[in-house]
């Protein structure tokens, strides 16, 4: 088993040039296992056959796919490329011409084709010339086949075993090359939608607190409001008082310190009753879906008692902030932006009349 997970890692090690596929030489690598493994199949068919000759055949193809396996640590995956399609392609010259038509090996250029669709570096045009360089050639051998008999003669028994035996590893080399390819795709759609939504992730979160921001707040409400447009809710704008002196005379860092404390005591008591958001600066907005007036403001008044009690630290000295909130209902007419000024009025209007307090 030990043995098997090193071939594997082997298979599966990444090339030295990272501006290629690794897919694509890993599919290679693994095709010419696969390769190697029916041209021993094929010789030991040529011995039951007695076709001892044409068993001797089969060790050029068997060194060719060696020596391109090992390449394959060592060039470009484009030029190994060109050397698998001249061993298969050389392959299936030579057993279509000996044993004729119905021996299969033909079938061998679809994964040829196969490989060449998934591979990165393609461009389309590559792609299509390719395919049609191989339904041309594909083509003169059946021509040729209709006008000309192979060189031996296979009895139907031996050539039915041929035909399976074709058949079998045509099969599981397109096997493993949809497989390599196929999960491939999906690990980098996986690896693009994580990607995406760590993105969003970002762009709805505010960096210091780590609350939601402005924009994700208005989105929730929105289709809040959509969803529910008969359901009554209720918002709250809340500012920290004299948030600028706590700067200029503690400094920026303690200032930081004062909203991350707060954003943990909000994300605390809110659990499962609405949202909250850092609005900007030293604002912070709630949203309290299917809650009326009376319930939001008793909430508020229970939460600025709390901001008060809370103590702040800057290094040894210890001290106290206050709060003053505008809460507002959904009146069913107003948008949301609406609310938002009627909230914000009510919150400067408790500014200019003591702070520390919620506006209702």
């Amino acid at each position: 088993m030990e043995t098997i997970k090193k071939f594997i890692n082997l298979m599966n090690r990444d090339i030295k040039n990272e501006n290629e596929s690794k897919s694509f030489t890993v599919v290679l690598r693994w095709s010419y296992c696969l390769m190697t493994v029916y041209f021993g199949c094929f010789f030991y068919f040529c011995l039951c056959c007695r076709l001892y000759r044409q068993s001797l055949y089969v060790i050029p193809w068997v060194c060719a796919l060696g020596i391109s396996l090992f390449l394959t640590y060592h060039i470009s995956s484009s030029r190994n490329f060109i050397l698998y399609n001249v061993i298969l392609l050389s392959w299936v010259i030579m057993t279509v011409f000996t044993y004729g038509w119905n021996c299969g090996s033909q079938h061998f250029m679809f994964p040829l084709l196969l490989i060449c669709f998934f591979s990165v570096k393609a461009t389309t045009a590559f792609k299509f010339g390719f395919m049609s360089a191989l339904i041309a050639f594909r083509l003169s051998l059946f021509f040729y086949c209709q006008d000309h008999e192979p060189f031996i003669l296979l009895t139907q028994s031996d050539s039915i075993t041929l035909q399976i035996l074709n058949t079998i590893f045509l099969f599981t080399n397109l096997g493993i090359v949809c497989l390599i390819f196929s999960n491939t795709i999906q690990e980098s759609e996986k690896k693009l939608w994580l990607y995406n939504q760590k993105l969003e992730n970002l762009a709805a979160t505010d960096p210091l607190t780590k609350l939601p921001n402005r924009r994700y707040m208005m989105d929730l409400m929105e289709k809040y409001v959509s969803a529910h447009p008969k359901e009554s809710f209720c918002i709250a704008l809340g500012d920290i008082d004299l948030f600028k002196n706590i700067n200029d005379t503690r400094g920026h860092n303690c200032g930081d310190d004062v909203l991350k404390s707060l954003s943990s005591l909000f994300k605390e008591k809110i659990e499962d009753k609405g949202y909250v958001c850092r609005w900007g600066g030293e604002e912070f907005f709630f949203f309290f879906p299917k809650m009326n007036l009376d319930d939001a403001g008793i909430f508020m008044n229970d939460l600025n008692i709390n901001i008060s009690h809370r103590i702040m630290y800057d290094k040894t000295d210890r001290f106290y902030i206050t709060m003053t909130f505008g809460v507002e209902e959904y009146d069913f007419r107003s948008d949301i932006s609406t609310m938002v000024s009627r909230a914000d009025e009510k919150l400067y209007y408790g500014k200019a009349h003591g702070r520390n307090q919620v506006v209702l």
